[in-house]
């Protein structure tokens, strides 16, 4: 008892450092090779960052709708009002997915077990992962910017991700721009969705981990 004080301080030294000493190491040389250590340790007060988590917004329909910004035609040329009109349907299919409510949308389509199974767990965050290969926005932001680009072409109308530029595109056609039904099934029936899904699998993995 008279080696109590020694014994409680060794205790939680090995606790809360020597025992994670390499992860603590990975951080400093982290925080060290941007410059971020040293102005920590000059302004004791900023070290509160570090415990403050971020807010995930990456399942908000509003908030993913808004990193990918659409790349318009020339503003009064025939095309812009089309392409207009894919990022209002593009908006409405994000909240669709975000209220779980995507599957109303197709009618009287009649969708498989896996394609339903998908829509269950299904997110905004995961139409920003097909886009850039990330369900969230890095901490220094994304490089380059995200794009929604049109494509004016009849005979493809399938979105396809461009994930190295960060880009989704979005394909303007009679068929996509029929009805909701058309457009939303374009994202469900895309053979790329497959990343989605590989996305959504690693995200159950790890947090069952």
């Amino acid at each position: 008892m008279a080696n109590r004080d020694v014994f409680v301080k060794n205790a939680v030294l090995y606790h809360t450092v020597v025992q994670r000493q390499s992860c603590l190491d990975q951080l400093i040389d982290g925080l060290s090779h941007y410059g971020v250590l040293s102005l920590l340790r000059e302004n004791p007060s900023l070290r509160v960052l570090l415990d403050i988590p971020g807010e995930d917004k990456g399942q908000e329909a509003d908030f993913v709708a808004g990193i990918l910004k659409p790349s318009y035609s020339v503003l009064g040329s025939n095309r812009r009002a089309k392409e207009e009109l894919m990022v209002v349907k593009f908006r409405e299919f994000l909240q669709c997915v975000e209220n779980k409510e995507l599957s109303e949308t197709y009618g009287d389509r009649t969708l498989t077990n896996d394609e339903e199974a998908f829509l269950k767990t299904l997110s905004p965050g995961h139409i920003l992962a097909f886009a850039t290969g990330s369900s969230k926005v890095p901490a220094i932001g994304f490089h380059p910017t995200p794009k929604l680009i049109f494509i004016h072409d009849d005979k493809k109308h399938l979105p396809i991700a461009h994930t190295c530029a960060n880009e989704l595109h979005l394909f303007v056609n009679a068929t996509t721009m029929a009805d909701d039904d058309e457009f939303n099934y374009c994202f469900l029936s895309t053979n790329e969705w497959i990343f989605i899904q590989h996305h959504l699998n690693n995200e159950m993995f790890n947090s069952y981990h």
